[in-house]
């Protein structure tokens, strides 16, 4: 917060000082009006945000509070000033699994409290909405059934499941031979970040069923094999050429979500990957030397026929 403060104009850092003091003291419409006015200034500025959110909910404007959440999320869940107002934000929109990964990142002396609340709360949903919430976690459960965009909008829907339904209808979507892969990596993210510790079977793309340990799952950084492809293209492109990089990497990133969570199973040599992308992309070739290098040719073809087969190439 101290950083961000220092890039914040001394007058506005006098207004949003104010607007905290104005939070806490019960005065919401005032940090409303405040916190609208440094927004034009720093729409991106996190503890405006949420102070904003913050406000709306109290306000109990609960749809207007989610909204400004949304596009903060990961970063409030872990921001101890405001995420416990995030917790009840995403409760009051009854988002449970977004509830989930605030309690997966919540302080050890406020755990128990919070997963209580979550608890009764997804207990009372279930006995007001139990034919309505079969139908979406029959939906969930046979993803692989409907078309790509309608794979996206039931994996934004099923975020309003909770944790029990989520997980049972989630094994059967992941070990699903027709469904997509990239829809799988979602739910298997997802799994991670609300710390389920469970095991699940993962059909994946080499058209065998793997039993996965989610309590073993990392974040995409944190897999070294495609961090080193990802510093390999920006070694190449950053100062050459910004627009080759930025498509570089968004088919990285594509790719990423057919390879999870196998990246060293798959990416085996991160400067020849990076070569073989480029090449791809550009129009240009390359020749493998040896088995490896074989085998990483042979994955991202087959990465590039699963788009294809889908209609997003």
């Amino acid at each position: 917060m101290e950083e961000n403060m220092a890039e914040i104009a001394k007058n506005d850092q006098v207004i949003l000082l104010s607007a905290q003091e104005d939070l806490k003291d019960g005065r919401f419409n005032q940090v409303i009006n405040n916190a609208e006015h440094l927004l034009k200034k720093y729409p991106n500025e996190l503890e405006i945000n949420g102070l904003y959110a913050s406000a709306l909910y109290y306000l109990k404007k609960y749809h207007d509070a989610y909204e400004t959440v949304q596009n903060f999320a990961d970063e409030l869940i872990v921001y101890p000033k405001y995420q416990e107002n995030v917790l009840n934000i995403f409760l009051a929109n009854q988002i449970y699994m977004a509830a989930r990964e605030v309690l997966g990142q919540a302080p050890s002396e406020k755990y128990e409290e919070w997963q209580r609340l979550i608890i009764d709360q997804e207990d009372r949903f279930r006995k007001g909405n139990g034919n309505k919430l079969a139908v979406e976690t029959r939906n969930f459960a046979h993803l692989g059934a409907h078309s790509v965009y309608e794979q996206v909008q039931e994996i934004k829907t099923a975020q309003k499941l909770p944790l029990k339904e989520y997980v049972s209808a989630a094994k059967i979507l992941l070990n699903d031979p027709f469904g997509w892969q990239v829809s799988k990596t979602q739910v298997l993210l997802e799994l991670m970040k609300v710390k389920v510790s469970e095991n699940v079977q993962l059909f994946w793309m080499d058209g065998k069923a793997h039993t996965i340990s989610v309590d073993e799952l990392k974040p995409l950084a944190e897999y070294q094999s495609f961090v080193n492809v990802l510093r390999k293209i920006d070694e190449k492109f950053a100062a050459e050429d910004p627009i080759k990089l930025d498509l570089l990497e968004k088919m990285l990133f594509t790719q990423s979500n057919y390879i999870y969570p196998y990246f060293d199973k798959v990416i085996t040599e991160p400067d020849f990957w990076a070569d073989a992308i480029a090449a791809q992309t550009f129009g240009g070739t390359v020749s493998a030397s040896d088995s490896q290098e074989k085998q990483m040719l042979s994955w991202i073809r087959l990465i590039h026929d699963q788009e294809i087969k889908i209609g997003l190439i």
